[in-house]
This record gives C-alpha cells, structure tokens and sequence, in this order.
C-alpha cells in the first residue's frame, strides 16, 4: 500500500464491540456465518513473521503477525485489492499461528497507513479451494443485506412506489449547521402503496442536496426518477414535524426489488 496517511478505519461499522469468534479448522456453514457477521475484511494469507509490524506507529507484541495476502475474500471497496500484500494481523489468541501456516482470516480494520493492520475476530483452514468459501460469505452477506432492509422497510411509516414529478429547492430555517442539509423537496406520484395509507395521488419527499459527510450516502432525487421509497417523519434533522423524509441509503429502492420489499413487508 503505497499511502502514507495513518488514519483510524470505521468503515460500515468495522468497530465491531462483540467478543472473538473462536477461530476453527473446520469450514462449516454455521462458524463462517458468524464469522462473516463479526467481519469486514476477510482474506486468505500465509503468516511469514510471528510478534511482527510493518507500521511504524504499531509496536511489535505477541499478538501481531505479518501475512502475505495470497486471495482477498471480502473486503470493502474502499480497501481494494490486497493480493500481495503484506498486513499486520492482531491475532485474538497469540501462539494459535505460527510462520507458514496458511488460514483464510476473518478481520476489522484498525489502522491504514504505510500498511493496513487489521484486527482478528477468527480464522479457518485454508486447507483446499476458496470457491466454496466464497460462495458462503457472498450468501451471509446477501443475507445481511435482506435483513437489514426488512428492518429499513418495516420500520417506515409509508412505503409507496412512484415517479419523481418535480425537484425544488426549499427555503432554509433555523441557524445555519455546520453540516448544512441543503433540503429539497421532491413531489412523487404514487403508483402504489406498499405500506401505510395515502389518501393524495402524490406525496412530497424532504431530502438533502447536500455532499456534506453527514448527508453523502442520503439519496439524492431527480424528475422522471422512479423507485420505492420507505418514508418516516424524521426528527431533530431540522425539518417539520408531518415532513415526509427517505435520508438512510436503504429508503429508496429501484422498482425491480418491488416483489422482494412486498415479500419482505408481509
């Protein structure tokens, strides 16, 4: 890695406050689920130094080894590759590797610098093809991410399916924020209501115009977009209390996930 920024990582929760997953030899379904779940980055490497760093703000103990990543798994997009990389692992149980050994390991992110350490919540045996393994963590993730949207869904007040008419840009209130939202206000005509009850042909959707950080990942609306929305009133973001708002990244979805949000509404 050739950056030489040293920054703490948090990226889509990578601080996970669960305890260690006992690491296993064995690939069953069950322990690469959990596994998955307590993880982020997720690569098969081969350990060539044991009480080792390559970071320069990261001291050497029994816990750290250094791991030439021989296949990378599961990683966020913001990592990248990591084939041929070497990362210092902080493993949960110091002496359970040794120099040579070859484990696929189940890590968070703790520091990217001139190299990444990672923290260890489990390993497995490395012991034949990855393809298998892949598919597993691919179906945990899928998984995930089906829960994660019945939760978005089930908590909306309203969940409806529509075009965007109009977008316009609403008059500011309040003292200017340091993460100023810049709100607009999209005017969607609903084509059904999957949740809730709508008695108007349209509904009028608050969302931020703003790239501020606090406000990146919110969907941002454009006339003749069509999608699902999942709609709540949204307090202490500065809008009126009856406000129609959709500011997490999973409150619009396009129109082919209708069937799989019907399903998932029942």
């Amino acid at each position: 890695m050739n950056t030489t920024k040293v920054v703490a990582v948090s990226v889509a929760g990578l601080a996970m406050t669960m305890g260690a997953v006992r690491c296993c030899s064995a690939q069953s379904t069950g322990q690469v689920g959990e596994l998955t779940r307590a993880s982020h980055i997720i690569f098969m490497g081969k350990v060539e130094q044991v009480h080792a760093a390559n970071l320069k703000v990261v001291s050497p103990t029994e816990s750290t080894v250094l791991v030439r990543v021989e296949e990378s798994l599961d990683v966020p997009p913001s990592v990248a590759s990591l084939k041929g990389e070497q990362v210092t692992v902080q493993v949960v149980r110091p002496g359970e590797v040794q120099a040579g050994d070859t484990e696929v390991f189940f890590t968070n992110g703790l520091i990217f610098g001139e190299h990444l350490e990672v923290k260890e919540v489990g390993h497995i045996s490395a012991a034949g093809s990855t393809a298998q393994l892949r598919q597993q963590i691919l179906a945990v993730r899928a998984q995930i991410a089906e829960e994660n949207l019945k939760a978005r869904a089930d908590g909306a007040l309203l969940v409806v399916a529509g075009k965007v008419l109009e977008v316009k840009t609403l008059e500011r209130v309040g003292v200017r924020s340091e993460h100023e939202p810049d709100w607009a206000q999209a005017l969607v005509q609903v084509e059904s209501v999957e949740k809730g009850a709508l008695r108007e042909k349209t509904v009028a959707v608050d969302f931020p115009q703003s790239t501020d950080e606090r406000w990146l990942l919110s969907p941002k609306f454009k006339t003749g977009e069509s999608g699902i929305w999942f709609l709540r009133h949204q307090a202490n973001v500065g809008l009126p209390e009856n406000a129609w708002s959709a500011l997490s990244p999973l409150d619009f979805q396009p129109l082919a996930q209708e069937q799989t949000i019907r399903k998932l509404l029942k």
